[in-house]
């Protein structure tokens, strides 16, 4: 008995430990890749706007997506993904539950570069500011309503001239993965402009990475991208709401058992 309790220790202590070499990885990446590499991307992003806008913007996008991918790569995490967005000329908004601070990678990376619209102290930070403007991200202050207004407005405008934006209803991460009530009026944005929703279901990266903690846990995840929902089809907001609500939530419930299938191949 007390040979199978030693046992156990050194299984626990061992699982600890990797998960605090894996933490440190994590964040020591993070450091190299947003400050040094990402100061590389944009110095090269410069050099080619002196010839083309547009071309500076593609590269500079395209690293982006490779970023998204490379934080789950290395990290050694397998990412599933079903589906792939629509071939439409049009603009869409991204609507995705949220689960962990990987969201944001994993939507750069395996579905769309979305710009977002983020909280202004974002805008301070050296690295992830360069970013927020490339993709065409819009700060708000959530406690002065005028500018809020004001930052909806202009999401509205860069949304209709093709800027596409991510936003997640639920107003925060899942600690266990279960999907919370959209907040009211959460897609009123885009019912009231006639902005079609690309629902985009994420599991498994509450796993990962918890809410409010920095270690990393090593466990494969999913994303999962519908079909584009068309708001004019709709009565009124909350129907339109509802409904990809239920349209998420029934991805993450699929992606759960797909998930589990192919762990148990494995």
């Amino acid at each position: 008995m007390e040979c199978f309790r030693t046992k156990a220790r050194d299984s626990i202590m061992g699982t600890k430990i990797k998960n605090f070499i894996m933490t440190l990885y994590f964040l020591i990446g993070a450091v190299i890749y947003i400050f040094i590499y990402g100061a590389i991307v944009l110095v090269v992003g410069f050099i080619i706007r002196l010839f083309s806008k547009k071309a500076a913007k593609r590269f500079v996008i395209n690293q982006v997506v490779i970023f998204g991918r490379m934080a789950f790569k290395l990290l050694g995490i397998k990412v599933y993904k079903f589906g792939d967005i629509p071939p439409v000329d049009e603009n869409f908004l991204v609507v995705a539950n949220h689960q962990s601070a990987l969201d944001i990678p994993m939507i750069l990376g395996f579905c769309a570069p979305v710009a977002f619209i983020a909280k202004k102290e974002l805008g301070k930070l050296p690295g992830i500011n360069w970013y927020l403007k490339y993709l065409g991200s819009v700060l708000i202050d959530r406690g002065n309503i005028r500018q809020t207004a004001v930052a909806l407005k202009e999401v509205v405008k860069k949304m209709k001239s093709g800027t596409h934006f991510v936003i997640f209803p639920e107003g925060t991460r899942s600690r266990d993965g279960k999907m919370l009530p959209f907040k009211p009026r959460s897609l009123e944005l885009a019912f009231r402009n006639g902005i079609k929703v690309l629902p985009v279901s994420i599991w498994g990266n509450h796993k990962i990475l918890k809410k409010k903690s920095l270690v990393v846990h090593r466990t494969p995840a999913g994303i999962k991208i519908h079909d584009l929902v068309d708001p004019k089809e709709f009565q009124n907001e909350e129907e339109f709401r509802l409904y990809v609500e239920n349209v998420i939530k029934n991805g993450v419930k699929e992606i759960e058992r797909r998930l589990d299938n192919e762990e148990s191949k494995g």
